[in-house]
């Protein structure tokens, strides 16, 4: 007589629920990592993964102050074959000063390079100023807009917040005897129309200087938004429609903004960078120690903060100059993510994760009481962002690396002492 037994059916390291599961990027291939390496595969179910931690990681890379430093080191995000672009800022202003007092609408390019968006804004009641990165950008934004506006009706979009389940609010507005009237009452949608305008409000912080009563511009991804704040929908419409069919290119006069001033306000919760370099941690414990270690109870109380928030976590900047040496070793244009251990009577431990991102280094305890790691801790993991990389190295490997740094440096300061 023979007896079968069955392994337990894997759960998810983060909620311990039963899946199904994704593959969940150890280090986000946003910040540079290897899109097709360093997966952790059956161990993080797909509401964890897409509803609760790729949201959290894509308001810090885009929404937070990170966002800055990654858009202007990093050149390109995740590859996307011909969709990769150039890391994105998600901010609620965007805004250039000009000479006229109203602020141009902007976005950003490779390294942080500001991009005028094609735009006209309503300056007055019969004046209006138009701005872009040239006048082919302008003239093409024009036919856009003339497409738009010259026809029979515009579907309008406004997204709402995210405590409604229908986040999308749609208007019709029909264009009768060349005037635009709301043609019935909203409707609302979980999802967006594919095509339309989008609208959005100025409110007393959006812009530096003036704000006009309106201004439609085309977004880097070939969106077009309208922005009003003392005129209606219906009249800037009306406005901008007769703008277009009156725009002319030679009564307009080109100035270049040196050295502009750019102006950005963004909204990222609080804690949410701590959860993020947390999540980062227990991955790359799950992954360098395997899945039993991370599922020991003295981890729980981090991974119930990563993914709901509470208890707030706490990271600490690092300010010790010794360590920093030790991080700022690591090759250029790489980020540094290093586990640690401090060991405890009866073979427990504590752990630490230190993570140096475009610069910026700090350090987060991820448990105070666990069992004694089976493999040697610390143990660093380096992210070519420039080239989406990613090296394991020993201790050994990075005190290698530390001792011909400084080598390096020295011979380059004081010459060769053969």
């Amino acid at each position: 007589m023979t007896t079968q037994t069955t392994a337990p059916s894997p759960v998810c390291i983060y909620c311990e629920g039963p899946g199904p599961f994704t593959d969940e990027h150890v280090i986000s291939a946003g910040l540079g990592a290897d899109d097709d390496r360093y997966l952790l595969v059956d161990m993080v179910c797909k509401r964890c993964n897409t509803d609760v931690l790729g949201k959290l990681e894509l308001e810090v890379l885009r929404c937070s102050p990170i966002a800055i430093g990654r858009a202007f080191m990093q050149p390109h995000g995740r590859d996307r074959g011909k969709r990769t672009a150039a890391p994105g800022i998600q901010a609620r202003r965007k805004q250039m000063a000009s000479t006229s007092g109203y602020p141009h609408e902007v976005d950003f390019g490779r390294h942080a390079q500001p991009i005028v968006l094609p735009q006209l804004k309503i300056t007055g009641e019969k004046t209006y100023d138009s701005a872009a990165a040239g006048p082919d950008e302008l003239r093409s934004f024009l036919m856009s807009l003339s497409t738009l506006l010259q026809g029979t009706q515009v579907t309008c979009i406004r997204k709402r917040g995210p405590e409604h389940e229908l986040r999308y609010e749609t208007i019709t507005m029909l264009r009768s005897d060349k005037t635009f009237t709301q043609a019935a009452e909203s409707s609302f949608e979980a999802t967006p129309p594919r095509a339309g305008l989008w609208l959005e409000r100025y409110d007393a912080t959006d812009a530096a200087g003036q704000t006009p009563a309106a201004t439609i511009f085309q977004n880097l991804n070939k969106g077009i938004v309208l922005k009003t704040s003392s005129a209606t929908v219906e009249d800037a419409l009306n406005f901008l429609a007769h703008a277009v069919e009156q725009f002319s290119f030679d009564t307009q006069e080109t100035v270049d903004t040196e050295g502009p001033i750019i102006s950005v306000e963004m909204t990222v919760t609080v804690g949410a960078m701590e959860r993020v370099i947390a999540k980062i941690g227990i991955n790359l414990l799950a992954y360098y120690l395997g899945r039993d270690y991370v599922t020991d109870p003295g981890l729980q109380q981090v991974k119930d903060s990563i993914l709901t928030g509470t208890p707030r976590l706490s990271a600490d900047i690092i300010e010790d100059a010794s360590i920093q040496s030790i991080l700022d070793a690591a090759p250029e244009n790489h980020h540094v993510f290093c586990l640690s251990k401090a060991s405890q009577p009866g073979e427990r431990a504590s752990i630490t994760v230190i993570a140096k991102l475009y610069g910026a280094a700090q350090s987060l305890v991820l448990a105070t009481d666990v069992p004694e790691p089976h493999l040697p801790l610390p143990v660093f993991f380096l992210v070519d962002y420039l080239n989406h990389k990613v090296k394991q190295w020993s201790l050994h490997d990075y005190s290698e690396h530390l001792v011909k740094t400084v080598m390096n440096e020295a011979q380059a300061r004081y010459g060769s002492t053969e």
